[in-house]
């Protein structure tokens, strides 16, 4: 037997890059990709055929999201850019392309496409198969058996190369120096800078493979680190030996991945013209379509084009054009108020008609290199009273990069790169030979440009200027006053396309430089500081040109719309704020969170232990097919149901539901899961973050990448820390005060149902909040006519999911999974609830049909949040948008009202005469540093702040408030 594993995620690439652009000609649906696809599947097919045939197949893909790795590092993969705008609405059609071959297609929310393929590679050789993986990926190397049991096969046609070329254990070590099994200790030292795997700096593959060879292993390696010779390697090794065990994790492919289909799943079946020619039909492939109507003796006239996916101007394909893009329902609005005689809009046509007018002249861009050319941009700087200004710098940390080079822009057309950092070519990590010749002193360029960035009256630009504010200050610059690109595109657009490259190329029809076209992609990508300074100089002084031409064409669109006082008083003042809170960062003790990972193995494991008792044997818990087979069909558990796949489903919902009737084991691997999540996202990961600088942890605040407003922290992602679990609640003890310092923790309560009473007008609820009434107690009083007093702790928990439910949207299916109850009697609580709050339905009505209307709805503050899909023909895409218009409103007020107390914040304080130090959000809740002993005054100012933060712009009908405790850990003060 014989399995073909197909990398459909190399695959798509591939074929985007290789192919020139193409549209469905009915309704300009970008499809170029997916029909190169299509003919690299049905190549590779012919080319197996014969005796080697596969007997079973599969196509792989990556899924959208986070894997575990990136709990792990979460660096990893970070520096790659967003994939195109037009191959976006390609991806899921070349799953239907691999449905329409008859082939499995197969991804995994969670993992990589290479884990899942590693997984079934050795599946499939244990069971006596031999194996072939479509891939040319460095990475699959690993799996590559001496006996060729697994092969990888390279399709990339090559000059001088026959079509198809087997990479066996012989090219293994041409690639790498070493046989395969040790591909990944050699992958550990070096690195990868295409995924972002840091490996041990300045340590290459020759030399990597030289020290595996001599050393054994990884491991053995590290622990005679002291042994090697030469002084510059030997300290490598020893500073960055948990690098490089960090990167030996990363590289490895898991073997283990929870499949739910198994090999009999992937036989190999024939292609059927009923499947295929639909799919054909409707992407308008026609030279392929008569090349397998020959092959399959089939009338392709016999079938009509797949209804889901062919062009219909009245149910639009998922990825049209006419389901326009946030971007482009921004430009058909504009475009519409571009009359003469309407004022603020006309005046953003005309602006953004010049903008495009004025063609990008690379070669008019200047390098600084000499004080008198730096004095001239200072004096252009004063006279026009603004500047476009960007950082270039060593990394992505604002807190640890180091500054290379700063570009600025005082007119359209002009730019400048002032080189600080640019060093000579050789091995950096070996000494090096020091900077570039013919720049000027890091030192006198900021002393000549600090009085003009820290000036009052000149305006600073910036695209993601709060990097740039972070950057600069670590160097003695307070960057100020600023307007932001990226945030003005935020309050206009939302926040699907707020990247520099993507907006250059929809506002201004500019296709800007790459920086993998100038540092190269893979093992030998550069860092900025390597490039030579006349290309560094070429794409800095673009991005200020560019950046203030965005500027002239977004500024003036706020007026037109309406959407100038959301950006003016919430959006910029509130980057600045962000930028001194990661800078600050909060103390972490790594004591504590090793004591909790050594707590949580032992317990994870004597529940995996449970587990095996519990069920008779053992098997691997994090497997859900063989948890189901147990559950199901060994212990013959009722009530169980089967995914598409066939597999039973076992989610977190199931097992709850198990657990809830009594069945041991379900509870067993409920807490087991829990824990394990626990370890390997916080307490092992945690202690990666620590900066060496300032002992500290300094997590990053997306300002612009949430709908409705709310931030989003990241590297680490200090908002989904559970707080509901005892386990949870631990990892937050980890967080702690220094020396002569607590910490203030300052939670909103329950303000996402305090705002909905105030824009549903919900008097009822709106007197319960004013009374201080226990909400949900008050709310199940209501409904079940039950009285508050003495009230049975599970009937105010039905009222607090309802209460939280209907916020979100739920439905009585919902509602049933998350009470354990019938989905009748679910649905008899939302009727009941509807009946006793009908302000509450009016409302959700109201919103249903003004996302219908407008394509979006508003918080209370102005800000748009935007749903282009409202009117989809998919039911359950505008179900789902339905849903959602109803929260958005709700939660994105919430937001916007942390947001300014953030900004009122730290004034206040001042103000007061309190010394804080505001370092966290999380959702509806603050946390501040302040000196012990001074708690009592910071409070009272906090909860003052953040209680009245609505304020003048809206009078709220219902009491903000706001709870606030001191203690020296994170737990111990929420």
């Amino acid at each position: 037997m014989h399995l073909l594993l197909v990398d459909g995620s190399g695959y798509i690439f591939r074929a985007f890059h290789a192919l020139p652009p193409l549209n469905r000609k009915s309704d300009g649906l970008p499809v170029g990709c997916v029909q190169g696809f299509c003919n690299m599947l049905f190549k590779l097919t012919q080319d197996m055929d014969g005796d080697d045939a596969p007997t079973h197949m599969a196509v792989i893909f990556d899924a959208k999201g986070k894997t575990f790795r990136d709990d792990i590092y979460p660096l990893y993969k970070a520096q790659r850019p967003p994939a195109p705008e037009e191959l976006i609405p390609q991806f899921p059609l070349t799953r239907s392309a691999t449905r329409a071959f008859s082939i499995p297609s197969i991804e995994m929310e969670g993992w990589e496409a290479d884990d899942i393929m590693a997984t079934y590679a050795c599946m499939a050789r244990k069971a006596g198969f031999k194996v072939t993986i479509a891939s040319s990926d460095k990475d699959l190397m690993q799996l590559v058996e001496p006996d060729g049991s697994i092969r990888l096969l390279d399709t990339i046609p090559r000059p001088g190369q026959p079509p198809l070329r087997w990479i066996g254990p012989d090219e293994v070590f041409t690639k790498f120096g070493v046989t395969p099994d040790k591909v990944i200790d050699v992958q550990a030292l070096c690195g990868d800078s295409v995924d972002n795997v840091p490996g041990v700096p300045g340590i290459g593959v020759k030399t990597a493979a030289q020290l595996i060879t001599e050393y054994g292993d990884l491991e053995t390696l590290l622990s005679r680190a002291e042994e090697i010779k030469q002084p510059a390697r030997r300290q490598k090794l020893v500073d960055n030996a948990e690098l490089a065990r960090i990167s030996k994790r990363l590289v490895t492919l898991e073997q283990q991945v929870p499949v739910e289909i198994d090999l009999d799943g992937l036989i190999r079946q024939p292609m059927r013209p009923s499947a295929l020619f639909p799919f054909l039909k409707a992407m308008e492939f026609n030279t392929i379509t008569k090349r397998l109507a020959t092959l399959l003796e089939a009338n392709p006239d016999d079938f009509e084009p797949d209804a889901t996916l062919a062009a219909n101007t009245d149910t639009p394909v998922p990825g049209a054009p006419q389901r326009s893009t946030s971007l482009s329902v921004a430009k058909a609005k504009l475009a519409a108020n571009m009359v003469p005689g309407s004022g603020p809009a006309r005046h953003a046509a005309e602006e953004h008609a010049r903008v495009k007018a004025i063609p990008v002249n690379y070669d008019s861009y200047e390098t600084v290199t000499t004080p008198e050319a730096l004095e001239a941009w200072v004096k252009k700087i004063i006279d026009k009273g603004l500047v476009a200004v960007d950082t270039e710098t060593t990394g992505l940390d604002p807190q640890q990069a180091d500054l290379v080079g700063i570009c600025l822009s005082t007119e359209f057309g002009e730019g400048c790169y002032i080189p600080v950092g640019h060093r000579k070519s050789g091995d950096m990590f070996e000494g090096g030979e020091g900077l570039v010749e013919g720049q000027l002193p890091i030192r006198e360029v900021l002393d000549t440009l600090r009085p003009v960035l820290q000036d009052k009256a000149i305006l600073k630009i910036g695209q993601n200027v709060k990097y740039d504010m972070e950057v600069l200050t670590r160097y003695g610059i307070t960057l100020a006053p600023i307007d932001d690109t990226m945030l003005i595109s935020y309050a206009l657009d939302g926040p699907r396309y707020n990247g520099m490259d993507v907006l250059a190329e929809h506002w201004l029809n500019h296709k800007t430089i790459t920086y993998s076209e100038l540092a190269g992609t893979g093992k030998n990508q550069k860092t900025f500081d390597q490039l030579e300074i006349a290309e560094a100089a070429r794409y800095a002084a673009e991005d200020a040109d560019i950046t203030l031409r965005l500027w002239h064409v977004l500024k003036p669109r706020l007026s037109a719309e309406n959407v100038t006082t959301l950006y003016e008083t919430i959006e910029r003042p509130l980057a600045p704020v962000l930028a001194r809170m990661e800078a600050r960062g909060i103390t972490v003790d790594r004591q504590i969170l090793a004591r909790l990972s050594g707590d949580f193995a032992q317990r994870a494991a004597a529940f995996e232990a449970e587990a095996h008792e519990l069920a008779g044997q053992s098997f691997n818990l994090g497997s859900p097919k063989q948890l189901g087979e147990i559950l199901f069909d060994k212990m013959g558990i009722e009530g169980g149901t089967k995914t598409k796949t066939g597999a039973w489903a076992t989610g977190a919902d199931v097992l709850e539901g198990l657990a809830a009737k009594g069945i041991p084991l379900a509870r067993t691997i409920v807490d087991w899961r829990q824990l394990t999540k626990l370890k390997g996202t916080y307490t092992d990961a945690l202690p990666n973050y620590i900066n060496p600088r300032t002992g500290r942890v300094h997590t990053s605040y997306s300002q612009a990448s949430v709908l409705t407003g709310r931030l989003s922290s990241n590297d680490p992602n200090l908002q989904n820390i559970p707080v509901r679990t005892e386990d949870g609640r631990k990892i937050r003890t980890a967080f702690v005060a220094p020396e002569g310092k607590t910490l203030i923790s300052a939670d909103y309560s329950q303000i996402e149902l305090r705002v909905l009473a105030h824009i549903a007008d919900i008097q009822a609820l709106k007197d319960a909040f004013e009374e201080g009434l226990d909400i949900h107690a008050m709310t199940a009083s209501e409904m079940f006519n039950v009285p508050v007093e003495g009230m049975p702790s599970d009937v105010r928990r039905r009222a607090k999911a309802i209460n939280f439910g209907i916020i979100y949207g739920i439905s009585a299916f919902g509602l049933a999974n998350q009470l354990g109850i019938e989905r009748g009697v679910a649905g008899e609580y939302i009727k009941t609830y509807f009946e006793r709050f009908p302000g509450i339905k009016d409302y959700m009505d109201a919103q249903k049909a003004r996302v219908k209307a407008d394509g979006h709805v508003m918080t209370i503050f102005g800000r748009k949040i935007q749903f282009p899909n409202a009117n989809s023909g998919n039911p359950s895409e505008r179900s789902f948008v339905e849903r959602a218009s109803i929260n958005a409103p709700i939660q994105g007020s919430a937001a916007d009202i942390i947001r300014r107390a953030m900004i009122r914040m730290e004034p206040e304080l001042k103000k007061a005469g309190v010394e804080a130090d505001m370092l966290l959000q999380v959702h509806d809740e603050l946390i501040f540093e302040v000196p012990e002993g001074t708690e009592d005054q910071a409070i009272p100012v906090i909860k003052k702040v953040m209680e009245g933060a609505a304020e003048p712009a809206v009078r709220l009908t219902v009491p903000i408030q706001v709870d606030a405790h001191a203690a020296k850990n994170w737990d111990e003060a929420h």
